[in-house]
């Protein structure tokens, strides 16, 4: 028996000595679990299928069904089967890991049900449940606790990713840009290959006045933006704001071209590439952008519509159109400014 498939057997062991109900069905198991791993769905779901008819009181066959349901897309469907394979088998660390990782990559606002045993806490291959917890409590508005949480889990395994970007990213919400910048800087440190986490680092680093590394951070995290799972949309937007500021006017607009491209519907973007081509002295496509900008059917997000005047004023008083120019400039003055509410 080689390395791997004593490692395989170790891990199921428990799982299937506890069921009672899978003996025999450790190689199919196994088979089930490679085709998994390489997204051979199809070949997952016939060996599933005979399992299911051999062993149909398995609890093993539902696990295996429910990740290959979450790999098709199916996040109901493999939510429920998650849940049900936990009340069949409430003291498999496999089925906790496994459920943790799915409620991790998807926004399921259902909480996993824990185990009670402080041991849960303490091991650190049994972290993804309680990142899914975290997770679901920063959802419900309760950041504090799931901070509390994540920062426990970074001290279990200062290694995970998951951890370390998500209570980065927390960090960043709360202008704790220093603190956001050292859990960044653990997760491009292990996958190097994780543009979002080079962009948040690169947002937090020019914040705490380190301009140079920004630069760089966002040079490397333009590097390796591929679309898949990590892949940034926003990437391009917040890279061409950085070289705006550094009047790198050429190279701004070019990322703010695709960033529109990427995120039409999102305002703040049609509003800095209006700035851009405000200072290029390309009015007429200031004017353009100016006003796709205000477009009310746009996400809002961090642009005011104060601000969105005040660009309009600009524009028009270049291009010569006093009385455009002088309804935002009354626009201007007549827009409150929203007042943030505290927490």
């Amino acid at each position: 028996m080689n390395a791997i498939l004593l490692f395989v057997t170790a891990l199921w062991a428990p799982c299937l000595a506890s069921a009672g109900q899978c003996t025999g069905a450790e190689k199919l198991f196994q088979s089930v679990s490679s085709a998994l791993a390489s997204e051979a769905l199809d070949k997952a779901e016939q060996i599933l299928d005979s399992l299911e008819q051999s062993y149909p009181n398995c609890p093993e066959t539902l696990l295996d069904r429910a990740r290959l349901l979450a790999l098709n897309g199916n996040a109901t469907a493999a939510e429920d089967a998650f849940v049900r394979y936990q009340e069949l088998a409430p003291d498999a660390s496999r089925g906790y890991a496994y459920l943790g990782r799915f409620c991790w990559s998807n926004d399921s606002m259902r909480a996993p049900t824990l185990p009670h045993s402080s041991h849960w806490k303490r091991t650190p291959a049994n972290l993804p449940p309680w990142l899914c917890e975290a997770k679901f409590l920063v959802m419900k508005g309760q950041v504090k606790e799931g901070t509390s949480l994540l920062q426990h889990a970074c001290q279990i395994d200062p290694d995970n990713v998951d951890a370390n970007f998500q209570l980065g990213t927390l960090y960043d919400m709360e202008n704790r840009h220093a603190d956001a910048v050292k859990h960044f800087e653990r997760v491009v440190a292990i996958n190097a290959n994780d543009p979002r986490a080079w962009d948040y680092l690169a947002l937090n680093i020019e914040i705490v006045g380190e301009v140079d590394r920004a630069g760089e951070a966002y040079r490397k995290a333009e590097a390796v933006n591929r679309r898949g799972r990590h892949f940034d949309a926003f990437l391009d937007y917040n890279y061409g704001r950085f070289l705006m500021k550094s009047n790198q006017l050429k190279e701004a607009k070019e990322h703010l071209d695709r960033a529109v491209e990427l995120t039409p519907n999102v305002r703040a973007v049609w509003y800095e590439r209006a700035k851009v081509n405000l200072s290029m002295k390309n009015y007429e496509d200031a004017r353009v952008d100016g006003r796709e900008s205000g477009d009310p059917a746009r996400h809002g997000g961090v642009i005011l519509d104060l601000q969105i005047y005040a660009l309009l004023e600009q524009i028009y008083g270049r291009l010569g159109n006093k009385e455009l120019a002088s309804k935002y400039a009354a626009l201007s003055r007549v827009t409150p400014v929203p007042i943030k509410e505290s927490r």
